[in-house]
């Protein structure tokens, strides 16, 4: 059964208003959550190994700032010479704009990262850049692909089973690297979520009005 398209954007905008109202009460009760960020931050020190170790930095690199801008750039820039001109701005205002709100709230909320991190980050704990820069991009990108070969089950499956399990991924290793407390991040998936449905709708509604990168869908 075909879903109503008017009922489709109100379940949009009905998640994405879910998911900034759970950041902000989030990021108000944070403070709450110290006991389990400090059992967390203690036990994740109990189960590091050299391999285990050696994964983890490399995805600390790999889905960092700079690694998620290059591939944007380079996505864009496909993108627009496939003539999808929207979705190229798109996916390159989206992760710009989330760097910063996320840099904007780590000023506002100045957490301290934790002690025993294993690679050291200078910058403050919350919320995880790198878990909502991973939902945002790597989401977005799962949209597209929607977007282009989505008329199949499996294809929307799959595509969503590996985004999910790279936003699991992201989320452990900055907790493995003691890098975050948890609460961190929470608040990084959450404000990944809120961006990235944000960013959907946005696009939905250009997309109805001015017929935007009409072969592309």
């Amino acid at each position: 059964m075909k879903t109503n398209p008017l009922q489709q954007n109100r379940n949009r905008v009905a998640v994405c208003i879910a998911f900034f109202v759970g950041f902000i009460l989030f990021s108000i009760f944070r403070a709450k959550f110290q006991s389990i960020d400090n059992v967390v931050n203690l036990w994740t020190a109990t189960i590091h190994t050299d391999t285990a170790t050696l994964i983890a930095k490399c995805v600390h690199f790999a889905l960092g700032t700079i690694a998620i801008a290059v591939a944007s750039i380079t996505i864009a820039g496909f993108l627009l010479i496939k003539s999808r001109k929207t979705q190229s701005l798109l996916l390159l205002a989206a992760v710009s704009g989330n760097a910063l709100f996320v840099a904007t709230i780590k000023t506002i909320t100045q957490v301290i990262r934790p002690e025993n991190q294993i690679l050291h980050v200078a910058s403050f704990s919350y919320p995880s850049g790198h878990c909502a820069g991973a939902i945002v991009f790597i989401g977005l990108l799962t949209y597209y692909i929607w977007l282009k070969w989505g008329s199949g089950q499996r294809i929307k499956i799959l595509s969503t089973a590996i985004f999910g399990l790279v936003v699991a991924f992201v989320s452990f290793d900055r907790i493995y690297l003691n890098v975050h407390w948890l609460s961190d991040v929470i608040g990084g998936c959450l404000l990944g979520a809120f961006w990235l449905s944000f960013c959907v709708i946005f696009y939905e509604r250009l997309k109805r009005d001015n017929n935007v990168d009409s072969q592309s869908v």
